[in-house]
């Protein structure tokens, strides 16, 4: 609002007082000079009067309709909502729309993107990429028009080898290629399940079977017979080996088929056999005699009833100064266990087991002994407690 009224701007005088017509009227000094004088005030007086007006005015907001002034508009200016004069809000440029071609796991798709770089571009059109995908370009790439993205994406798969299991992700086509990618070799014999050229999908299980072969060769013994022969000429109870025999063998080959490390396959492919040869035993016949005896059982040949009598060297008629005294006719001196026999009937040197005294051995004889009579010794420091009488005594083996 202007301070002064007096001081009205000039071009708004001459729109009201255009200097032509100025030009025009004759000045004078009398009655006219101040007809002039008071047009001025009257035309000052109206452009302060409008200005007022145009003051309150503006002052009461513009209607709905209203529109900036042309200086505001000039300033970049705009009227708030109680018509003061604002700064104009930032240019908001329109981004530009890209066309390009998504290539997703071989599948393309063409679209527009507003982003900046590849991955914007991708995340925009909601492609999701995850540990072992691949992006070509890589994405901080700038996006131009008529960009081909390429992306691969990696699946999660199980691969179990050597009976040891591996989850891992990998963006092979194909169970042949993540093979390939781990590094592991297969042999002829191995197996694959599924099969190599089978597609790789989500969520895959590989599972390697190693197949080996081998040849197991066992032998089984073949325990020798026993055959037994029997002799009349040995006791019952004596055996002799004729011949000891030996035990047979067969040998038999396998091929064994193993999958990871376990038997899944026998078959029998060869097979030889070595006979056994038979032991051969001779086996007593003969029927054996035993008598019991405080010792234990005794084998005899044969049995005699005699008449027993005793004697020692003081009762044998030799004096006690005789290098004979005391002394058997084989040589040995006279104690419990020496028998006094007749030698056509018990040869010397035969023994026998007489009841009631015990073992003895024919080693003597006598004038008095004759035929069925024995005579039983003992040493002189020995007591003699025999009777005698008749006994059977029993002629040991």
């Amino acid at each position: 609002m202007p301070d002064k009224p007096s001081r009205a701007p000039v071009f708004l005088l001459e729109k009201q007082a255009p200097l032509g017509r100025l030009q025009g009227a004759k000045l004078s000094s009398g009655p006219l000079l101040r007809s002039r004088h008071v047009l001025h005030l009257s035309l000052v007086t109206l452009v302060v009067a409008g200005g007022l007006l145009f003051v309150a005015l503006g002052s009461m907001g513009p209607g709905p309709t209203a529109k900036p002034p042309r200086l505001a508009v000039a300033l970049g200016l705009e009227n708030d909502s109680d018509g003061a004069p604002v700064a104009a809000a930032a240019v908001v440029r329109t981004p530009q729309a890209f066309p390009i071609t998504v290539h997703e796991d071989g599948l393309a798709t063409s679209t527009t993107a507003t982003a900046s770089t590849v991955g914007e571009a991708l995340a925009e059109k909601g492609v999701v990429l995850g540990r072992g995908d691949y992006v070509f370009p890589d994405r901080i790439s700038a996006l131009t028009a008529g960009t081909h993205i390429y992306v691969y994406h990696a699946n999660d798969v199980s691969l179990v080898v050597d009976g040891q299991s591996a989850d891992t992700r990998t963006r092979q086509a194909t169970v042949a290629g993540l093979l390939s990618e781990a590094g592991i070799a297969l042999a002829p014999t191995d197996r694959v399940d599924p099969l190599p050229d089978t597609p790789l999908t989500e969520d895959t299980t590989v599972h390697v079977v190693r197949v080996r072969e081998g040849i197991d060769a066992v032998e089984e013994s073949i325990a020798r017979e026993t055959i037994y022969q029997d002799d009349p000429d040995m006791d019952q109870g004596e055996y002799a080996v004729l011949a000891p025999g030996a035990d047979g063998l067969i040998r038999r080959s396998y091929r064994i088929v193993y999958e990871d490390g376990q038997e899944t396959k026998r078959e029998l492919v060869d097979e030889s056999e070595a006979p056994s040869q038979p032991k051969l035993v001779a086996r007593g016949t003969r029927p054996v005699n035993l008598v019991d005896t405080p010792a234990g059982p005794l084998r005899y040949r044969e049995s005699l009833k005699v008449y027993a009598t005793w004697y020692n060297p003081a009762s044998a008629g030799r004096p006690a100064d005789s290098p004979w005294y005391g002394i058997a006719a084989t040589g040995v001196p006279v104690h419990r266990g020496i028998v006094a026999v007749d030698p056509s009937v018990i040869p010397l040197g035969s023994r026998m087991y007489v009841p009631g005294y015990g073992e003895a051995v024919a080693a003597d004889t006598g004038w008095a002994v004759v035929g069925n009579i024995i005579d039983l010794g003992f040493a002189d420091y020995e007591v003699a407690d025999w009777g005698s009488g008749w006994v059977e005594i029993y002629i040991l083996e």
